[in-house]
């Protein structure tokens, strides 16, 4: 396991800066006092993350017969850590309230109680109105312990006011604490993968989700909690295959968002995964013309902060991608492979690893709509690292078959043996027990066993497993084909394929196996 204060950590992390947070850790370096032994191991794992040298490799490059070396990366551990804070915290609002907090704190330290009342009031009114309600509770609490040391009492302030203060933002927590939660158990049927029973499993999670005596949220509720309910019934609608009403649920809770405008600047991770949703129903439904336009707000939004930032730069990529692929634009896309590859190395692990694989995943898939070869097995390289770190089994098979997809329009033959190879190896290494690995492992066993002979006759029986896989009942499978290949594109590109295969003059270029 990976410790906080490890070597392997501390150059994991200088690997995952970029230039400008490497600019702030130097000049925030240079507030501390003394000498900075430090920042010599900086430069020297920065150096050697430009030599493209593996974690695994860094400590037998650095001398472990420094006496001092675990205590000089605990001290770089922690101060990239302390840096980095500062620097993602300098513009987000979230931090102006923390930061009125602590001054609160050392206001009363050092006796001014006078002006700490009508301090802690405006905290606790504008983290309500930034529903930071956590923040809120944290002011009232200060304004309580005062109140109960004799400090404010009989200044105005009752044991009543404090009570309602309090009373109306643990009642805000217990409603959002309780429409999280409803949305996170049928999110979690999503999330897992080879569920053997998803009605049973829906209606349990109706009767438990029923108990928590969750009612529709008033209009003058606290968006935050429009959110979670919206958000839940929508994905429960989705997982009862209603499309329409999950369509309409996030279309009326984007809608309620964009009708508060002043508390969006607030809310704005929030906005965003409601119009991630919303591209999400709009792509299933081939509703084109507006997923762009929705892409569009996505793209005019202005980050709060630098993580938002980050978030709204994956959720571009991830969605410009698909919606590209979708809509038969991948020609586009490969016009411009070295912005998106660019522009995926910068947010890769920096923000969602998993978002960030899944779209080097979409972005070899516009690569091979659009017949471009070298580039979609270079992405498709990363797809398989990054699912192999992650332990991503349904990512790494999916990106196996789309190596051998790539390899048969390359009309290599020794290209397209060596991904054979190259899948039956990793695919070996798994022990496969799911439906999907089996078939594919089979598929592939029967590929090197010379069973297919030429091109037409391998893509015939892939074009069986295929319909094999939509025929069956295991939903594990099911959803493996949703989610990373679209079915009815990809039998089209296959009879494509068997026609462009059969017109070829060359026997080799036909040529599958020896």
């Amino acid at each position: 396991m990976l410790s906080l204060y490890s070597l392997k950590f501390a150059y994991q992390l200088i690997s995952r800066m970029d230039s400008s947070e490497m600019r702030y850790f130097k000049r925030f370096s240079g507030f501390h006092a003394g000498e900075k032994f430090y920042m010599n191991l900086f430069e020297r794992l920065h150096q050697l993350h430009r030599q493209r040298v593996a974690p695994k490799q860094v400590r037998s490059l650095i001398r472990e017969s420094d006496a001092h070396l675990p205590q000089l990366v605990r001290h770089l551990n922690e101060r990239l850590l302390e840096a980095l804070t500062f620097y993602y915290e300098t513009n987000s609002s979230e931090h102006t309230l923390a930061k009125s907090l602590r001054r609160a704190e050392l206001l009363q330290y050092k006796g001014f109680i006078s002006l700490l009342p009508k301090l802690l009031i405006k905290v606790y009114q504008q983290a309500l109105h930034e529903e930071r309600f956590a923040l809120a509770l944290q002011a009232v609490d200060m304004l309580r312990q005062m109140w109960g040391m004799n400090l404010i009492r009989g200044k105005g302030y009752k044991a009543e006011d404090l009570f309602r203060y309090t009373e109306r933002v643990l009642s805000y927590l217990n409603y959002i604490h309780k429409a999280w939660y409803a949305a996170a158990l049928y999110a979690e049927i999503i999330l897992e993968e080879g569920e053997p029973q998803p009605r049973e499993r829906l209606l349990v999670i109706d009767q438990f989700v029923s108990r928590l005596a969750l009612q529709p949220p008033e209009p003058s509720d606290p968006l935050t909690l429009h959110f979670y309910y919206d958000t839940g019934q929508a994905i429960r609608a989705r997982l009862y295959g209603d499309y329409e009403k999950y369509l309409e649920l996030t279309r009326l809770l984007v809608y309620k968002m964009e009708q508060k405008p002043r508390k969006l600047r607030f809310l704005q991770a929030r906005y965003l995964i409601a119009l991630s949703n919303l591209l999400s129903g709009l792509t299933e439904k081939r509703a084109y013309a507006e997923a762009w336009g929705v892409l569009e707000k996505v793209r005019q939004i202005n980050p709060a902060s630098r993580y938002l930032a980050l978030q709204k730069e994956r959720l571009l990529l991830f969605h410009e991608l698909n919606l590209s692929f979708m809509e038969g634009r991948s020609d586009a896309i490969a016009a411009r492979y070295p912005e998106f590859l660019q522009r995926l190395e910068n947010t890769y692990l920096r923000s969602s690893p998993a978002y960030a694989v899944n779209s080097y995943y979409l972005l070899a898939f516009n690569l091979y709509a659009a017949q471009k070869v070298e580039p979609a097995l270079q992405v498709l390289a990363k797809v398989e690292q990054g699912a192999m770190e992650m332990k991503r089994r349904d990512l790494l098979i999916a990106g196996l078959i789309l190596r051998l997809l790539v390899s048969v329009q390359s009309g290599n033959s020794k290209l397209l043996r060596a991904a054979l190879w190259y899948a039956y190896r990793r695919i070996k290494r798994l022990r496969s027990t799911s439906a999907v690995e089996k078939i594919f492992i089979e598929f592939v066993q029967n590929a090197l066993r010379g069973e297919y002979p030429t091109v037409e006759k391998a893509l015939d029986a892939f074009h069986q497993a295929l319909q094999k896989a939509r025929e069956t009942g295991d939903l594990a499978l099911k959803r493996f084909w949703e989610v990373f290949f679209p079915t009815e594109w990809l039998e089209k590109k296959l009879e494509d394929y068997r026609a462009y295969v059969g017109k070829a003059k060359s026997p080799e270029g036909n040529r599958f196996s020896k």
